[in-house]
Order: structure tokens, then sequence, then C-alpha cells
């Protein structure tokens, strides 16, 4: 009988990416998610997994939901909040871990991996970094086998509603008719990681026992600036050329906490934050412990 994962969040940008693997190599998936969002799911994941409904914004979870699973792969996570919609960085990050945790706990599964994120740290008041440090700190203390993966920035097989840094970016240099607005310098330093490279790594760990309690990045071979980027954004998406407009930090910072709440405005304070402190790794690349041979960003683009 094929070993069967539990997966939440797996209707996002990587978590699709993530199920399509898993299944590729054999393994059984179950798949949290809400009413609602088969939509978002394409038919081989349909035909495929096992479908379990519920909704962590209901702290919903059917009772043995995890009764025959072996292992546990979060990947719920929100880029920004929306509390009129009781979309909270806290409820994403922290409380959907621990409700479904209580479940693997109810179910004897000890096997769980966490998408986290590169850069999380504990000296931040509040936000995604914060909740993100949270929610790892909640899984470290408990008796799991558990392995935090933090991925850089995450590219590749984007369509029109993906929802990732690259078509946010996009986004940014089509906003304006004549010039692409870039938070100060633009030199800040980056290595993305492409989705399938991630996606191939979690399922290739699943079942290895070097890297329970721990904790690594996921980053890209390739390091490049965000100016960089921007212009190969440019030129595979057949943007027209425009001039670059260097916006002061300051400026954009006051934008930002002004705007932030207004969801068509394209970053919030935090993200302004994030970007200009770069998103490289220095130790413990995931990636280059299990030797996938990567796709590099200026290679795709």
């Amino acid at each position: 009988m094929a070993m069967r994962v539990f997966i939440a969040g797996g209707t996002g940008y990587i978590g699709t990416h993530v199920v399509k693997q898993l299944i590729n190599n054999g393994y059984s998936v179950r798949l949290f998610l809400r009413k609602g969002s088969e939509s978002k799911l394409d038919k081989p994941i349909l035909e495929n997994a096992d479908l379990m409904y519920g909704d962590i914004n209901e702290q919903h979870l059917p009772n043995h939901a995890l009764e025959g699973c072996n292992a546990v792969i979060y990947l719920i996570g929100i880029l920004r909040e929306s509390p009129s919609r009781d979309i909270t960085y806290a409820l994403a990050h922290v409380h959907g871990a621990r409700l479904i945790y209580e479940q693997a706990v109810s179910s004897r599964v000890k096997r769980w991996i966490h998408i986290s994120a590169n850069g999380v740290r504990p000296d931040t008041e509040k936000g995604y970094i914060r909740t993100k440090y949270i929610a790892e700190e909640f899984i470290k203390a408990q008796a799991l086998d558990y392995t935090i993966i933090r991925p850089s920035i995450v590219f590749g097989d984007e369509t029109a509603a993906t929802i990732n840094f690259t078509n946010t970016v996009k986004g940014i240099t089509e906003m304006l008719p004549f010039v692409v607005p870039v938070i100060g310098s633009g030199r800040y330093k980056f290595q993305p990681v492409h989705v399938d490279d991630l996606s191939k790594a979690i399922s290739m760990i699943i079942t290895d026992p070097t890297t329970y309690r721990k904790t690594y990045t996921a980053c890209g071979a390739e390091t490049i600036t965000y100016n960089q980027i921007v212009d190969m954004i440019i030129k595979h998406f057949g943007i027209r050329k425009k001039l670059k407009l260097h916006i002061p930090l300051t400026l954009i910072k006051l934008f930002a906490k002004m705007f932030e709440h207004l969801e068509s405005f394209p970053v919030t304070s935090e993200q302004v934050n994030l970007l200009v402190k770069g998103n490289t790794c220095t130790e413990y690349n995931l990636i280059e412990k299990i030797g996938i041979n990567q796709k590099g960003f200026s290679s795709y683009y």
C-alpha cells in the first residue's frame, strides 16, 4: 500500500505542484481544502487525490481526518492579510498548524514537513515573519519527526491567476506607462528557487530520517539582484521597455503604511522591509543537500 500524505494548503501555487509531484512519485495524497476550492485543481489531482473538506477559518477539521495517513505537509500560507474576510497571518500560519497537529496526535502521525519562509526570525513584533516564527517554534516543541523548510522566492509555471513574486513584479512593471517603479536601489539580492525543484525536494525527504528534526533553507543556485529580475521579466513577457524609477525607501514605506489596507495596493509595509533586505541562503540549503539539477531564473526567463 502506498504511503499516504495529508496535505494542508495544496490548492495554492506551491501546493498544487507538490501534490502533482507526490502523485507522480507514487504517494497516496489526502488533500485538505475548503468547499469550492476544487476549481483551483486540475484533472490529474481531482482524479488521484482523496479530498478532505474543512476550514481552518472555522477551526473545523473532520474527526479522524488524518486516519491512515503517514505524514503531514503543511503548506498553508498567505502573503497579506484581509481581516474583513477573516484571513489573518495568525490563523493561516499558527492556528491552522495547531489544529492539524491535534489531529496528527490522535492519529499517531509523527512525520511533519512544514513550509515556512527564508528570513524567519524572532525579533519581529507582528506580521508574516513573526507568525511564521511562532509556528516553527510550536512544531519544534512537539514530539514530531519534523522538517522545516524555509524557501526563498519561488518561481516558475505561472499562470495569470498565480500569486507569487514573479507575477507581483510583472504587475508592478505594467502599472505605469513610461517607468518601472523600483523600491530603493534595486541592488538587493535573491536566490529564486523553481517551484518544481522545491516540490521534488519535499517529495524526496518524506522518508529520509537524516532530515528529521532539522531546519533547512531552500534557495536556487543563482544569485541575482532585483534590478536584474525586473529586466528579465520585462524581456520574457514582451513588456515595452521602460526607465527604472528608483523610489526612495522612506517614501514607499510612507505610501505602503497609508494604503496597505487596500488590496489593490501592490505591497504592504512588511513586504517592503522584506524586499529590500534581499532573500539569499547562507547555509543548510536543502536543494544543494539533495543535489537537484536546478532550473535557474535567468535561463527560465
